[in-house]
């Protein structure tokens, strides 16, 4: 599986499972949503930089993405595990960078219905921990 897939399950699907991995090496799946914008999938961490999931991955480590409906994750984080992934590269995208205005635009359209969820998304603390989803390298 390309990363075109998945770029289109980000894309298509509501709660993804980003899979992490902590520090002693064992893999965890966190239900998070994205976003794709003109074909480039972005994430953000709702909790700002005191996320677990998004301190992984400033540590550097391996992230992945579990290639099926991640709402799996929010019940049963170990199942989400069991589900095919494909690694990804990730980028910090500065809070000043104008995609940052599509990035809000597209969370209000693919979440619409979850205001206060939505709100929490858009706040200072959470736009500064936005990542653009690549390519492995």
């Amino acid at each position: 599986m390309g990363f075109d897939t998945v770029v289109r399950v980000l894309d298509e699907t509501s709660v993804v499972a980003i899979v992490t991995t902590r520090a002693n090496g064992d893999p965890i799946a966190t239900p998070i949503w994205s976003m794709v914008i003109d074909g480039v999938p972005y994430v953000r961490s709702v909790h700002g930089a005191t996320a677990w999931w998004y301190q992984h991955v400033g540590a550097g480590r391996p992230v992945a993405f579990a290639l099926g409906d991640g709402a799996i994750a929010e019940r049963d984080r170990v199942a989400a595990l069991d589900l095919p992934r494909a690694q990804v590269a990730t980028v910090y995208v500065p809070v000043d960078d104008e995609i940052q205005l599509k990035i809000d635009d597209e969370l209000r359209r693919k979440y619409d219905g979850q205001t206060s969820s939505v709100d929490a998304m858009l706040t200072d603390d959470a736009r500064s921990c936005t990542l653009r989803i690549d390519e492995a390298r």
